[in-house]
């Protein structure tokens, strides 16, 4: 009795929610079902009577609650039996009332998810959709969900709908004829190829592509905000494209489709119609044997598209469908005369004219033609090449007008380009061959160099590419050339060009003959002209020669370099000679491809130089390394070798940096493995560059340790025991030396010790010694010098990621001293250092630890501290405290994607527009440069930073500056500004401020200077059309 009960009290509850429909019942009803302590089956005949009720309504209250309790079953509820009957079910509804279709349809959609449906079911939904269905009256979702129905059974049961054949194809022709919602045509479009290219589709082939031709060319026109969204209109067009192409058999339909748009007026059309042949060429050789019944109309079309363009866009199209079009003919199995062969004689027949008649000025449209079919294959690449170089040399030798000879130039740099490109050398004669090389040589000698010269050169590098095309005689000449020459070209261009054929040269010429032929003659020229001015072209075809890493480089012109850096250090010192020569040797270490190579390396240049920079450093005599400049060139090529060596090697190199920066042992045991002390020329306790007095020779040495330790090899770890007295040395020295750079150096040092420890406690250790020894206390007059260091330090941990505490601990002193006189301004540009890509140090190049996202992190972390800082600014008297927090801001916000600074926006813009309130030029400045940043970083068309309640308040504020502040610098930046908000902000919130706007920047137009009118122009052009897009739409 008590079972009835609750029976019959669930079956009341049940009829009682068809009228009221509770998420709640259903979720528990839901529930139950998963749980098995009901059925679908049990809520079906509950609701039986209203499923067959006159009233329409009552229909759909029982149908809404068995579709919501369906949807949110588990996949694998429902046993094969109830999916069955409860398909028939819904296919049944089917029958139903229209309004009742897409709730239907819904419950099908669910049951198609569940794991016991079969591929049998969905046949006969397919069945009863298209005969019974009202499709084309529903509303725009349900008839999206129709067709989501249709994909997913295509995707999960195309085994089993195959035995429909052809009539698959016909019932989804039913139900999408005449659908002309753009989203709905995504989905329409999509199923399209799907079931085209997986299905039989004859007899009805020609039908099927009728029903989507009809939509060709996609005219449709989104609104701004749904382009920018989804890309819309792209998306359906290249949907329709693969439509129009989805079958081998849709070619001989789609064929005359294109031929008949490409005669159109619309330029769109156009396009379209050539990107839909580059798709159908695609197809593979499937569809050559229609492709060659149609090639003469193809190949007039695409030619008038590209002799006489109206788009840059459409001559594009062109050209590659050409290239398209001749692969195609060249793909499958050839039966005599190619048809590719046969379609490159036509080319070549038509557009001789047009090459041999400059007055008709198409020469540089046909050499693209001939280009793009040149690119098709290798046979047609011989064949173009062969007939239009000699031929259009001997045109260049008879035509005397500049514009003539220059536009047979081009081609032929068109068709060298496709030389190289598909491998072809052409079916030259070899004196044909020698008469093509030897007239592009002849051209070099030339004066004054010109456009053609260059094109030369460019030829010449192109030739280079194509392997024995040029002979290594004639290679030599060239070369002999451009060093003869280099110095004394007079147009960049040319220079420019050269130093491309060397780079060139550095790819594909042998190493040998680079290493013991081209680089020491280049050497030679080089060494004649060591005086200033420098060659600095010579030295720019050297390191195009060594850019390019090889197998088997030679590093015995290294010993040349060497020589000539201590002959420069013994007749001068003549520095910037010795820079020359070293910035060569870093560009080829730059090159290391190898731990061998590093090592070899590592014996040939590190040592010998470094132990020379340390000499120096320590002599009373003048010695070029004792330059800055060389000591960096130094740095660079020591960054390079370390980064690649072996663990052990490093070790041992670490263990000679401690005895000679701690103690100043300069015996170089740990290098060499004996004792060597120079001769006696230098004392062993002579270098004390980490020890007062602080010599400015000594300490700037440390510069070479840094580039040592922070390019360790990868995955080495220092340890506290044998780095704790250096940082502490490192630190001290940061703070109290009198050098400058000195101090930068030694910071990032510390910055990069740290970057390679991994166990936290000792991280922390390090960070107590080296900011609360009492020894440190005497520094405190060292402000600056000291937040530098800190700075470094949270760079070299922020970077990994690791550590918060110590990384809050160091972030929090760097914004404390944002207040301060002395280190405000380096505490502010800290927040840079730490979140830039450093080109020397703590980089990827450089084997440094860096984590995923570490800038994200840190944003997290210091942005409160700095809101909170700011805050409490807010009544401090000085301008310069509230600059160096907007500095630190901008710093902030400039470097994290938008995506993680947009959630922070609504509590930093208020203090950003506060601060516009400031007399302080500068502040001012340093505030707009933030909020411009905000505003750029908004994606065109998405909403920006600034939100609507801040827009008021910052446009009249903006409008104030740029009509009555003093300082020119602001009011541009402030007008500049005013623009970026008519650009990047929603127009809905401007449009009651364009007026205002216009009238203030008319008043700008008539500013005493012309920089403020120009940018005035250029906003008040912009404001213009805020809100036209709106009423477009």
């Amino acid at each position: 009795m008590a079972a009835n009960a609750v029976e019959s009290e669930w079956k009341v509850e049940l009829l009682a929610n068809l009228k009221n429909y509770d998420e709640i019942f259903i979720a528990a009803l839901t529930k139950d079902v998963d749980a098995h302590t009901r059925s679908m089956l049990q809520i079906v005949e509950v609701v039986g009577p209203s499923l067959t009720s006159p009233e329409v309504s009552a229909r759909q209250e029982a149908l809404r609650v068995i579709v919501g309790v369906v949807d949110s079953l588990k996949r694998d509820t429902l046993e094969e039996i109830e999916v069955a009957r409860l398909t028939d079910f819904f296919v049944n509804r089917l029958q139903d009332q229209q309004t009742l279709f897409g709730l239907t349809i819904k419950g099908l959609l669910a049951l198609i998810h569940m794991k016991h449906f079969q591929g049998s079911f969905g046949v006969s939904i397919l069945d009863n959709l298209a005969t019974d269905g009202f499709v084309h009256s529903l509303t725009r979702q349900d008839r999206l969900n129709v067709y989501i129905l249709f994909e997913m059974l295509v995707d999960r049961f195309g085994q089993d709908l195959e035995k429909m054949g052809s009539n698959l194809l016909m019932r989804y022709i039913s139900v999408m004829d005449g659908e002309h919602e753009p989203r709905n045509l995504l989905i329409v479009f999509r199923t399209m190829v799907k079931i085209v290219s997986q299905f039989e589709i004859d007899p009805i082939t020609e039908t099927a592509f009728d029903v989507v031709a009809c939509y060709f060319p996609i005219d449709f026109t989104p609104t701004v905000q749904e382009d920018v969204e989804s890309k819309l209109k792209d998306t359906l067009v290249a949907g329709l494209r693969r439509c129009l192409t989805a079958s081998p058999k849709f070619a001989k339909y789609c064929l005359p489709l294109i031929l008949e748009k490409l005669q159109s007026d619309s330029n769109d059309a156009k396009e379209e119609s050539i990107l839909t042949f580059i798709a159908l060429c695609e197809s593979g050789p499937s569809v050559r044997t229609v492709v060659e019944e149609q090639i003469t109309s193809l190949w007039i079309s695409l030619r008038r598209e590209v002799l006489t363009a109206p788009t840059d866009s459409i001559e594009d199209a062109a050209v590659k469908a050409l290239t398209s079009l001749a692969s195609l003919l060249a793909s499958g199995p050839q039966l005599g005369v190619s048809s590719c062969d046969q379609f490159v004689t036509t080319v070549l027949n038509d557009t001789d004219q047009f090459l041999r008649k400059p007055e008709l000025q198409l020469q540089y449209p046909t050499g693209k033609i001939l280009k793009a079919v040149a690119m098709s294959s290798k046979a047609a690449c011989d064949k173009i090449a062969n007939i239009v170089l000699p031929l259009n040399v001997k045109l260049f030798m008879v035509q005397l007008r500049t514009e003539e000879r220059l536009a047979l130039m081009n081609v032929n740099a068109l068709i060298l380009q496709a030389m190289a490109a598909v491998g072809g050398m052409g079916n030259f004669e070899p004196d044909e061959r020698t008469f093509v090389a030897a007239f592009y040589q002849s051209l070099l000698t030339e004066t004054p160099q010109n456009m053609i010269t260059c094109m030369a050169v460019s030829g010449l590098a192109e030739m280079l590419k194509l392997k024995g095309f040029l002979e290594s005689d004639r290679i030599d000449q060239v070369c002999e050339t451009f060093m003869n020459g280099m110095m004394d070209y007079e147009n960049s261009g040319v220079v420019d060009e050269v130093t491309r054929f060397f780079s060139v040269a550095g790819r594909v010429l042998e190493e040998i003959y680079i290493y013991q032929k081209l680089i020491p003659r280049l050497l030679e020229y080089i060494q004649n002209r060591e005086i200033l001015p420098l060659p600095s072209r010579l030295i720019d075809l050297v390191q195009a020669l060594l850019r390019t890493p090889r197998a088997n480089r030679s590093p015995l012109f290294l010993a040349k370099l060497l020589d000539r850096i201590q002959f420069a250090e013994e007749k001068g010192p003549y520095v910037p000679t010795m820079k020359m020569y070293l910035d060569i040797i870093a560009t080829y270490v730059e090159g290391i491809a190898s731990t061998n190579e590093a090592e070899e390396l590592y014996h040939i240049v590190l040592f010998p130089t470094f132990r020379k920079a340390i000499h120096a450093a320590t002599s009373k005599e003048i010695s070029g390394f004792q330059d800055i400049a060389v000591l960096q060139s130094l740095s660079r090529i020591y960054r390079w070798i370390i980064s690649r060596l072996d663990h052990d090697t490093f070790k041992k190199l670490l263990a000679a940096l401690d005895e000679m920066y701690l103690s100043g042992d300069t015996s170089y045991r740990h290098f060499t493995g004996r004792a060597d002390n120079l001769g006696d020329k230098l004392l062993p306790s002579a270098f004390k560059p980490l020890e007062k007095p602080y010599i400015t020779m000594h300490t700037r040495c440390i510069s070479l340790m840094a580039s040592i330790v922070c390019a360790a090899p990868k995955n080495f770890q220092f340890t506290h025991d044998a780095w704790k007295a250096e940082v502490q040395k490192l630190m001290e020295t940061c703070c109290l030396c009198a050098d400058e750079q000195s101090s930068v150096f030694a910071a990032q040092c510390i910055g990069g010790i740290l970057n390679r420890i991994d166990d936290h406690t000792v991280l922390e250790s390090f960070i107590h010694d080296a900011l609360d020894d009492p020894a440190l206390t005497r520094s405190r007059s060292q402000e600056r010098r000291l937040i530098r260091a800190v700075v470094w330090m949270a760079k070299g941990l922020v970077q990994r990621s690791q550590a918060t505490v110590v990384i809050r601990r160091l972030t929090d002193m760097i914004i404390r001293h944002l207040k301060s006189k002395k280190s405000g301004e380096e505490a502010a540009d800290g927040l840079r250092v730490i979140l830039e890509d450093s080109e020397f140090i703590l980089n990827a190049q450089m084997n440094a630890v860096i984590s995923p996202l570490f800038r994200q992190k840190f944003f997290a972390l210091a942005l409160p501290l700095l809101m909170q800082s700011f805050k409490n600014a807010e009544h401090h008297d000085e301008a310069w405290v509230k600059k160096n927090h907007l500095v630190a801001l901008s710093h902030l916000l400039k470097y994290v994607p938008q995506s993680v600074a947009k959630p922070s926006m609504p509590q930093v813009v208020p203090f950003l527009i506060q601060s516009l309130n400031s007399d302080d030029a500068e502040l001012i400045l340093s505030t707009l440069s933030s909020i411009e940043e905000l505003l750029l970083e908004s994606n065109p068309g998405t909403p920006s930073s600034l939100e609507t309640v801040h827009i008021p308040p910052l446009v009249e504020r903006l409008l104030d500056l740029s009509l009555t502040f003093t300082n020119m610098n602001v009011r541009i930046a402030a007008v500049k500004i005013l623009g970026h908000v008519s650009t990047q902000c929603e127009a809905p919130p401007l449009l009651p401020y364009k007026q205002k706007v216009l009238k203030t920047l008319l008043k700008c137009l008539d500013d005493k200077k012309r920089r403020v009118r120009e940018v005035a122009v250029d906003t008040r052009n912009a404001w213009f059309l805020v809100g036209a897009s709106i009423k477009a739409n």
